[in-house]
């Protein structure tokens, strides 16, 4: 089906057995999207578990269940990270050893060794299995990495397809989590909305809130709440409840706001953002390198273009991606 426009690593996953076809999406400018968590891929060859520094077994399904396989075309063939796709959890609050609770989603820019994965894939002792763990936290946490250029080159442009893919198989994602019609807010929005009644005039608090608001007259019903989204096809949400969902769960209004985020923090992967802000304590470099797209305390309401529909770089996203928002080849089943 895909024939040689397939990366590499991925063309192996399939030829070994480890993912069929319509596990991998694609859009029609060379995106690539694996739609199997890592940790399902190591299930289906048994892996359960990996040691970690101090040699405790710690389950992949607590650690890497929200990660995703992704590549993009470059001048030497496709380079490969990781993306989140985390809907609301409960581990880490409830004490189990895992990661974060908080959902949202992050695209790393940090390219990822994909032989150390079909290493572990093949031969699953502690040592590729420990080696994975590492691979993994070096994309998706350790400090001091360096981007890709071809990941920058990808996501920096505006004209690109893949952020817009990434955004409906997230609220696909989470919309099939609904149980009889109802899906419950995250936890960061509650407390958001709960910030908003409390200082009413702060637009850093009240944004969210007051897009939710316009949704629901827009939609004609209460399709958001202080509690649940009310989803009618959980295979398949509408225009409105996708866009409830991105605003309560990674702070976007709109698949547009979406993809000029990413953009946004690509554009950012510069030498002069390296130096270390001294009010900050980080440099913008390292808040750059993965773009993370969720609801929380410290997002920069007031100055994120990408937060403001008519700002210039939404709206360019909306003219280029408007009438035909992107053209994917391979639907999700």
């Amino acid at each position: 089906m895909f024939g040689k426009s397939i990366p590499e690593h991925f063309a192996t996953l399939l030829s070994k057995g480890y993912l069929t076809e319509t596990d991998i999406l694609k859009t029609a400018d060379g995106f690539f999207l694996v739609y199997q968590s890592l940790a399902d891929l190591l299930a289906s060859r048994q892996i359960l578990d990996f040691p970690d520094s101090a040699g405790e077994r710690l389950l992949c399904s607590s650690f890497f269940d929200d990660w995703f396989l992704y590549a993009v075309p470059g001048q030497t063939g496709h380079t490969y990270s990781l993306l989140k796709l985390r809907e609301q959890e409960q581990d880490a609050k409830n004490g189990a050893p895992a990661d974060g609770d908080t959902p949202g989603v992050t695209i790393s820019f940090i390219a990822f060794d994909c032989q150390v994965l079909l290493d572990c894939l093949a031969e699953p002792t502690d040592e590729h299995r420990a080696q994975l763990n590492r691979e993994i936290n070096r994309v998706v946490a350790y400090h001091r990495q360096q981007h890709h250029k071809d990941l920058k080159r990808y996501f920096q442009s505006p004209k690109s397809c893949g952020a817009y893919l990434v955004a409906e198989v997230y609220a696909k994602r989470i919309a099939s989590y609904a149980e009889e019609g109802k899906l419950a807010v995250p936890e960061a929005y509650q407390q958001l909305l709960q910030r908003s009644i409390s200082y009413k005039n702060s637009q850093k608090f009240a944004r969210l809130p007051s897009f939710v608001e316009k949704l629901n007259q827009a939609a004609g019903y209460t399709l958001c709440d202080s509690e649940h989204i009310y989803i009618v096809d959980p295979n398949a949400p509408t225009e409105y409840e996708t866009a409830a969902i991105l605003a309560t769960h990674t702070g976007n209004t709109s698949v547009y706001s979406f993809a000029a985020e990413v953009e946004y923090h690509a554009k950012f992967l510069t030498p002069l953002t390296k130096l270390r802000l001294p009010f900050w304590g980080k440099s913008i470099y390292a808040s750059a390198i993965r773009a993370d797209m969720t609801v929380g305390d410290t997002e920069f309401e007031g100055p994120a273009p990408f937060h403001r529909e008519d700002s210039h770089i939404v709206k360019r996203h909306y003219v280029l991606h408007g009438n035909n928002i992107y053209q994917k080849e391979e639907l999700l089943p």
